[in-house]
Protein backbone atom coordinates (compact mmCIF):
# COMPACT_ATOMS: atom_id res chain seq x y z
CA UNK A 1 0.00 0.00 0.00
CA UNK A 2 1.15 3.84 -0.75
CA UNK A 3 -0.17 6.05 2.02
CA UNK A 4 -0.67 9.60 1.35
CA UNK A 5 -2.07 12.83 2.56
CA UNK A 6 -5.88 13.42 1.00
CA UNK A 7 -5.54 16.00 -2.07
CA UNK A 8 -6.70 19.73 -1.44
CA UNK A 9 -9.41 19.15 -3.56
CA UNK A 10 -10.46 16.68 -1.52
CA UNK A 11 -10.36 19.21 1.63
CA UNK A 12 -14.07 18.56 2.89
CA UNK A 13 -13.35 15.06 3.08
CA UNK A 14 -10.33 15.13 4.52
CA UNK A 15 -11.50 17.58 7.05
CA UNK A 16 -14.60 14.98 8.13
CA UNK A 17 -11.90 12.02 8.54
CA UNK A 18 -9.90 14.26 10.86
CA UNK A 19 -13.38 15.55 12.66
CA UNK A 20 -13.90 11.66 12.72
CA UNK A 21 -10.86 10.94 14.24
CA UNK A 22 -9.66 9.29 11.48
CA UNK A 23 -6.33 10.03 10.10
CA UNK A 24 -5.54 12.90 7.07
CA UNK A 25 -4.03 9.98 4.85
CA UNK A 26 -5.22 7.36 3.04
CA UNK A 27 -3.84 4.04 0.95
CA UNK A 28 -4.15 3.06 -2.30
CA UNK A 29 -2.77 0.06 -4.07
CA UNK A 30 0.32 0.39 -6.03
CA UNK A 31 -0.78 -1.09 -9.03
CA UNK A 32 -3.65 1.67 -9.27
CA UNK A 33 -1.84 4.61 -7.75
CA UNK A 34 -0.90 6.52 -10.96
CA UNK A 35 -4.31 6.08 -11.79
CA UNK A 36 -5.86 7.68 -9.10
CA UNK A 37 -3.14 10.43 -8.92
CA UNK A 38 -4.41 10.83 -12.48
CA UNK A 39 -7.96 11.22 -11.23
CA UNK A 40 -7.41 13.63 -8.83
CA UNK A 41 -5.67 15.84 -11.20
CA UNK A 42 -8.92 16.28 -12.78
CA UNK A 43 -10.09 17.12 -9.29
CA UNK A 44 -12.56 14.13 -9.44
CA UNK A 45 -13.07 13.33 -5.53
CA UNK A 46 -12.51 9.83 -4.50
CA UNK A 47 -13.71 7.44 -1.78
CA UNK A 48 -12.09 4.26 -2.20
CA UNK A 49 -10.65 2.44 -4.50
CA UNK A 50 -9.19 -1.24 -4.66
CA UNK A 51 -6.84 -3.29 -7.52
CA UNK A 52 -9.17 -6.54 -6.65
CA UNK A 53 -5.84 -8.01 -5.67
CA UNK A 54 -6.44 -10.46 -8.42
CA UNK A 55 -9.97 -11.61 -6.92
CA UNK A 56 -12.47 -9.44 -8.09
CA UNK A 57 -12.42 -6.62 -10.24
CA UNK A 58 -10.89 -3.08 -9.65
CA UNK A 59 -12.73 -0.19 -8.92
CA UNK A 60 -13.11 3.31 -7.48
CA UNK A 61 -15.94 5.30 -5.90
CA UNK A 62 -16.41 8.98 -6.71
CA UNK A 63 -18.07 12.07 -5.19
CA UNK A 64 -22.14 12.24 -7.04
CA UNK A 65 -21.09 15.27 -8.87
CA UNK A 66 -17.86 13.43 -10.33
CA UNK A 67 -19.88 10.75 -12.39
CA UNK A 68 -20.56 12.15 -15.45
CA UNK A 69 -17.44 13.34 -15.66
CA UNK A 70 -16.11 9.76 -15.17
CA UNK A 71 -18.46 8.54 -18.07
CA UNK A 72 -17.29 11.26 -20.83
CA UNK A 73 -13.92 9.83 -19.72
CA UNK A 74 -14.93 6.71 -20.69
CA UNK A 75 -15.52 4.57 -17.48
CA UNK A 76 -17.81 1.55 -16.59
CA UNK A 77 -19.74 1.88 -14.04
CA UNK A 78 -19.09 -1.35 -11.92
CA UNK A 79 -21.34 -1.84 -9.13
CA UNK A 80 -23.27 -4.91 -7.98
CA UNK A 81 -26.18 -2.60 -6.96
CA UNK A 82 -27.29 -1.01 -10.14
CA UNK A 83 -28.73 2.03 -7.53
CA UNK A 84 -25.19 2.83 -7.17
CA UNK A 85 -23.73 5.02 -10.02
CA UNK A 86 -20.81 6.34 -7.80
CA UNK A 87 -18.75 2.86 -8.27
CA UNK A 88 -16.18 2.62 -11.70
CA UNK A 89 -13.99 -0.02 -13.05
CA UNK A 90 -10.14 1.28 -13.31
CA UNK A 91 -8.77 1.02 -16.56
CA UNK A 92 -5.66 0.65 -15.34
CA UNK A 93 -5.88 -2.72 -13.73
CA UNK A 94 -7.86 -5.46 -14.37
CA UNK A 95 -8.55 -8.64 -12.67
CA UNK A 96 -6.75 -11.64 -14.90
Amino acid sequence: MITVEIPEHMKEYRDNRVNAGLSSKISIDPCIYNEICELWKLEIITYGSCCGHNKRESFVNVADENISQMLEMGYIQNHHDKNRKDTFRLKSFEKT
